[in-house]
């Protein structure tokens, strides 16, 4: 199997971008013969997986028990006993990969209910993709991704100390896995000095929102 595995993971056609090619585009525009990658969104557990990496807080523990991640208040107000209905994990334990949270009917972490992911009540042959509102809502006013945009920036302010530039560069690096163009960095420079001097926003707090926004980037949510 490892054999067969790598070459599969070596040949041209799983190497392939999605990057369209017009040519191509025109004999095939379905992609019926893999002249490309189709693009496609992370799902739901790779989405709060990368969060957790980027943002430095994840634990890579394998194994063991379920874990118990921190539900919203109103999400715990749907159960008859709301103090009882939901274990208790530490930061450490709650920062693990999501194929470890508990799976309990009722209670789901809504960042995985909005991108998709299993409802636990049927059976689930295949998962569909949906692109919905509350997805982008949930991303950017949900109390974990910006507990998570916040340990991002404070990340990036201790790898790249008070050079704002400089942390601007490694977040892009590390959201979209590639090097950052001049152009970009400055224009999100641009971006955080608005923050600051327009909205009188602190260096930490622009850097904050900042961090937000790269973690709701469409190269940061989908692989191309």
């Amino acid at each position: 199997m490892k054999s067969l595995h790598k070459l599969i993971m070596m040949s041209a056609t799983y190497q392939m971008s999605s990057q369209s090619k017009q040519l191509a585009y025109d004999k095939d525009p379905t992609n019926r013969l893999f002249w490309r990658f189709n693009m496609r969104r992370l799902t739901a557990e790779e989405i709060r997986d990368s969060v957790l990496v980027v943002g430095g807080s994840f634990n890579p523990k394998m194994f063991g028990a379920s874990i118990y991640p921190p539900l919203p208040a109103e999400v715990l107000a749907t159960s008859s006993q709301p103090n009882r209905a939901w274990g208790r994990s530490s930061p450490a334990e709650s920062s693990r990969r999501s194929i470890y949270i508990h799976v309990k009917r009722s209670l789901r972490p809504p960042m995985l209910v909005n991108f998709d992911s299993p409802d636990a009540d049927s059976a689930c042959a295949v998962r569909v993709s949906t692109t919905v509102p509350t997805q982008a809502l949930g991303m950017l006013n949900s109390r974990f991704m910006n507990e998570q945009a916040a340990k991002f920036a404070a990340r990036l302010r201790l790898d790249k100390k008070d050079n704002i530039k400089d942390q601007i560069a490694y977040a892009i690096r590390l959201t979209t896995g590639r090097r950052p163009q001049d152009a970009e960095v400055k224009g999100d420079l641009a971006f955080v000095n608005q923050l600051m001097n327009k909205f009188k926003l602190t260096g930490v707090d622009a850097m904050r929102h900042y961090a937000l926004l790269m973690l709701n980037t469409n190269e940061f949510v989908y692989l191309d």
